[in-house]
């Protein structure tokens, strides 16, 4: 049976925990810098928290948990400790690549994570070569996700209506922001309760990215 050409132009998909299973791993260091800080928290807790969160907004939410200015060297430290961490720790999200090579349609990465850490988890995981001059960012935008922007402007660049696009998405603020945008949305709940994303109005939630060729090609 010949394949059927996708309702969608666009694949927009999100960066950690959709293409990269890095959510694991900051949220376990960022635990880890809170406690020594005095804040008790488990990792669990600090996903529910600051997960799709851009850095700058996760900050001031550090910030409001410990009711006093971060320390100076918290940034840095917490940049260094991650990247130190995910160098010999990350992994791609299981089935990404191969549900990539079965997508027909064009496909880039909207993320509120900065250039440098797409480039550098990409280059870990060696899928860089994937996304090369496909790769948006808040730092490209006003405003980063829930508003948005960053998935207008992914739209833009690829001269594509935002009714075309459809979005995966792995936390609420994400979900949110395609939505506002006008676009389709998919919850991946690898690590995510399917709920969360469904009450954040994703339009479908699915478990494993083997699904997702069939999914892209076949919705209703």
């Amino acid at each position: 049976m010949p394949r059927q050409p996708s309702p969608f132009e666009l694949l927009i998909l999100d960066c950690d925990g959709v293409v990269v299973d890095s959510e694991p791993i900051t949220t376990r260091v960022l635990a880890e810098m809170l406690n020594e800080l005095g804040v008790p928290v488990a990792a669990e807790d600090v996903a529910r928290k600051f997960v799709g969160h851009t850095f700058a907004h996760t900050l001031d939410l550090v910030a409001e948990l410990l009711k006093e200015p971060l320390p100076r060297d918290f940034a840095p430290n917490y940049r260094d400790r991650t990247f130190a961490t995910l160098e010999t720790e990350l992994r791609p999200v299981p089935g990404i690549a191969a549900a990539l090579d079965l997508i027909t349609i064009p496909y880039c990465i909207a993320s509120n994570g900065p250039h440098a850490k797409m480039r550098k988890t990409l280059g870990i995981t060696s899928l860089l070569s994937r996304f090369e001059g496909r790769l948006f960012s808040s730092g490209d935008v006003p405003r980063g996700k829930p508003f948005p922007d960053l998935f207008l402007f992914a739209a833009h660049y690829f001269a594509v209506r935002p009714a075309a696009c459809l979005v995966v998405e792995d936390s609420a603020s994400g979900v949110a922001a395609a939505l506002a945008a006008g676009m389709s949305v998919f919850g991946y709940s690898g690590g995510v309760d399917d709920d969360q994303l469904l009450a954040a109005g994703a339009h479908k939630v699915f478990g494993h990215m083997s699904e997702l060729p069939a999914l892209v090609a076949n919705v209703q």
